[in-house]
């Protein structure tokens, strides 16, 4: 058991340092800004934090080769 917590742990830090690696990556922007959000907004578009969430979920995927992952 002390084996799969430590595994936990060590993703946890992992997905920890990443998160903060795409944080770094986002300036202070403009919501309709092509280069914060690649792939534009959806329609149905309704909340401040589904936007943060786009914002970040699609940084991530365009700076992917940089971030070193292979899919968001």
């Amino acid at each position: 058991m002390d084996d799969e917590i430590k595994k936990v742990l060590s993703e946890l830090r992992d997905m920890k340092n990443l998160f903060h690696r795409v944080i770094e990556i986002i300036p202070r922007f403009n919501i309709t800004d092509p280069k914060i959000i690649p792939y534009g907004l959806k329609p149905h578009t309704r909340s401040v934090s589904w936007i943060v969430e786009q914002v970040i979920v699609q940084q991530a995927k365009y700076n992917r080769k940089y971030l070193d992952i292979k899919d968001v």
